[in-house]
């Protein structure tokens, strides 16, 4: 699977209607699209309903007006086309290129392109295709398509690094440096765009410090103020975490003292990316 493709064989066609009279089947196959306008005279939408568009080419084309609903674009190039007041409802794409693809006041899934790329070889293709639907999305006030075509993007964004590495672009000092920082700031919080990234986080930190705090607990506390069960270990990382320090359950040894810094860092940076996703998310929507 690819989009990195620059030519396809096909009919040429002349005008709007000799395109819709090429189809069959539902389905327009191996056509060149040569107008450079796909759009009603009448002003009216032109609405495409279960329709196919196998191996079409709209290089370089403005398609104004236009509804797709449950449509399938496959081997399609879209270069340079120029969509505009158009909407692709439940519709889904397949090793299509949307290099330079532009789209204006478009209602559009970015999930719809969810298997259209193979990030190996067309990182750089995905990567300017969701730069262009994050801008569509925001200027149309669509926040939910917005954060997923901004997250997509930073995955491309990771697959295209891959790229240069292979291409000997960039040493590999250089390449796991930033390879670290993606997967970390991926795995940590989603790109700051996903508050169940942070929430996964936090119950892994909660745990882990549960289990160390319930194993090490005789070098933490005196056997007068000790953890007996592990939902006491639980409910004392929970307290120390959230820095809410109730005091009920007190460290009393130098071991343990220090121990609990280190998991107070932890929840106040735990916490901190989730307040950033949420600042990040409503700063993205709008």
């Amino acid at each position: 699977m690819s989009a990195n493709r620059f030519s396809i064989e096909g009919e040429r066609i002349d005008s709007l209607e000799e395109f819709l009279r090429a189809e069959t089947d539902n389905c327009f196959s191996d056509i060149l699209y040569y107008p450079q306008e796909l759009m009603n005279s009448e002003d009216k939408p032109i609405v495409f309903n279960g329709k196919k568009f196998h191996g079409v080419s709209f290089k370089d084309t403005m398609l104004k007006n236009i509804r797709f609903i449950d449509c399938e674009f496959k081997h399609c190039l879209l270069i340079g086309a120029k969509w505009i007041d158009c909407e692709f409802i439940d519709c889904t794409f397949f090793d299509t290129n949307t290099s330079k693809m532009k789209l204006s006041n478009c209602l559009i899934d970015p999930l719809s392109f969810e298997n259209n790329f193979d990030l190996k070889d067309d990182a750089n293709i995905a990567i300017d295709l969701y730069h262009t639907l994050y801008r569509n999305s925001s200027e149309t006030h669509q926040p939910k398509y917005a954060l997923t075509s901004l997250y997509r993007m930073k995955k491309a964004e990771s697959k295209y690094l891959d790229s240069k590495y292979r291409r000997k672009r960039i040493n590999p000092n250089q390449y796991y440096k930033e390879k670290v920082k993606y997967l970390a700031h991926d795995f940590s919080s989603g790109y700051g765009l996903k508050l169940s990234n942070v929430a996964r986080l936090l119950l892994i930190v909660i745990g882990a410090f549960s289990f160390l705090n319930y194993l090490l607990s005789p070098y933490i506390f005196t056997k007068d103020a000790g953890i007996d069960t592990f939902f006491d270990s639980i409910y004392f990382t929970c307290v120390t975490i959230t820095t809410l320090g109730y005091g009920d359950i007190t460290p009393d040894t130098q071991f343990g003292r220090i121990f609990v810094i280190f998991q107070t860092l932890a929840g106040f940076g735990v916490i901190s990316l989730f307040l950033a996703g949420v600042a990040s998310r409503a700063l993205r929507s709008n």
